[in-house]
């Protein structure tokens, strides 16, 4: 999530952290304030439900794939279990 930078340099900065997941950019949409978000960079996970799953200050590629591997694997423990 890019808050302040217009979107260019909020590409060009997902391009630096070597980010390759979608980024969302929301210059003057409030998205910030309605996320609780104070500092940046800041990394939201939210899941195909739409609930946050994590909001933290930025993390480092390993960390967030750790993240969402823990979420997929929850994910698929919870969708076997309906069956």
């Amino acid at each position: 999530m890019n808050a302040i930078n217009p979107s260019k340099q909020a590409a060009a900065e997902a391009k630096r952290y070597k980010i390759e997941f979608p980024t969302l950019i929301c210059r003057q949409t409030g998205v910030a304030r309605d996320y609780k978000i104070t500092k940046l960079p800041h990394l939201v996970i939210i899941d195909q439900e739409g609930i946050v799953q994590g909001s933290k200050l930025f993390l480092k590629t390993d960390k967030i794939k750790e993240i969402l591997d823990t979420l997929l694997i929850e994910e698929e423990e919870a969708a076997s279990s309906h069956e």
